[in-house]
């Protein structure tokens, strides 16, 4: 029985010895809205905060923008390769940037048909659907003939969002204070 117990405090005590050399750091999980040109994503991993820098984990990050990430663990080398071809492409092709904005700004929703009847709201759907009240107008670079079911979309000017669920437009609550509504 004191042989096991003298084995438990060296063992326990080696470990702690370990732990005081490691460096450590104190950093705050965060919840952002991220969009890859344009198009809302959705990361598996939530991203850190540390002095002001935020950390996206670079494997899903790789796959966002259309890489495929090579990690060599002796080296502690991480190798970004564009997808060969007939690969699944990125979201675009333009500029692969993403951009990370806090999620901390509530937005609610109303589908398009009542915020035409609530408010008299109009849409034009062409190669691009446009949303307009009074002399105010919103446009987004998506058709909904497209069915972009279950995607969050902005206007250029990141100002507005709209939403597709099962086949209908939703409007965000930004989107109608863009257009100048009252709620």
């Amino acid at each position: 029985m004191i042989i096991g117990l003298v084995a438990g405090m060296l063992i326990g005590s080696a470990t702690a010895a370990v732990a005081a050399t490691s460096p450590t750091v104190q950093a705050v999980v965060s919840k952002y809205a991220i969009s890859v040109d344009g198009q809302q994503q959705t990361l598996k991993s939530d991203p850190l905060v540390y002095k002001g820098t935020t950390y996206l984990p670079v494997r899903e990050v790789a796959g966002l923008t259309g890489y495929d990430l090579q990690f060599d663990a002796k080296s502690k080398k991480i190798d970004l390769q564009s997808k060969s071809e007939g690969a699944e492409k990125p979201v675009s092709q333009a500029t692969n940037q993403i951009t990370a904005q806090p999620t901390e700004k509530k937005v609610t929703w109303i589908s398009a048909r009542e915020a035409n009847e609530k408010y008299g709201i109009k849409y034009v759907v062409g190669q691009e659907t446009t949303f307009s009240y009074g002399e105010n107008s919103v446009v987004f670079p998506v058709s909904m003939y497209e069915n972009p079911e279950g995607k969050t979309l902005t206007n250029a000017e990141k100002t507005a969002t709209i939403m597709f669920k099962n086949s209908v437009p939703y409007l965000g609550s930004d989107t109608l204070q863009v257009l100048g509504v009252n709620q």
